[in-house]
């Protein structure tokens, strides 16, 4: 019984703390980001880039706070991913297959008008990540996203993070 009351506390709550919010800054969980505005998350990306120890760091520390919270869950989630990593070894190749089946399926939902390409409103009703950095994925600055597009945005991405510089040529999708 307590659990239904806090449950209906909680949801209460949340939309009065979305309120309450100063213009431009979203109501989202605790955690990373929590609560910071647009330019407040660009600027911790850029103090990321320029630090990458320092923020990794501070998502180790709240990776284990949680943990300290709720110590059975930590323990299933830590089981869950040695298992999977582990599956991953053993088969890269269904792995990658699997990842690519998965984001085949979230494009195409999100591809309501079933052009091959997403738009911007489009992205911010089913991918607002890709919302986030839509003007750079998107090369051509037609206002549309296409598998091709986001397969060389994200192997920039990739080739960025292990300090070379992308090919030309992007990854087939």
């Amino acid at each position: 019984m307590k659990h239904k009351w806090l449950v209906l506390i909680a949801a209460a709550l949340i939309p009065m703390g979305a309120m309450a919010a100063e213009p431009g800054a979203t109501a989202k969980p605790e955690g990373r980001g929590a609560g910071l505005t647009a330019e407040q998350r660009q600027a911790r990306i850029e103090a990321c880039k320029a630090n990458p120890e320092k923020c990794r760091a501070e998502r180790q520390a709240m990776f284990e706070k949680r943990c300290a919270e709720n110590p059975e869950r930590c323990k299933e989630m830590k089981a869950k991913m040695a298992k999977r990593m582990e599956e991953c070894k053993a088969s890269p190749e269904k792995c990658r297959a699997e990842r690519q089946a998965k984001f085949n399926e979230r494009f195409k939902k999100a591809d309501a008008d079933g052009n091959g390409a997403i738009s911007r409103a489009e992205a911010e009703k089913a991918m607002p990540r890709l919302l986030r950095r839509f003007d750079s994925i998107d090369a051509n600055k037609d206002g549309q996203v296409t598998r091709e597009e986001f397969a060389a945005a994200r192997k920039a991405h990739f080739e960025q993070r292990k300090g070379r510089k992308p090919d030309a040529e992007p990854t087939k999708m």
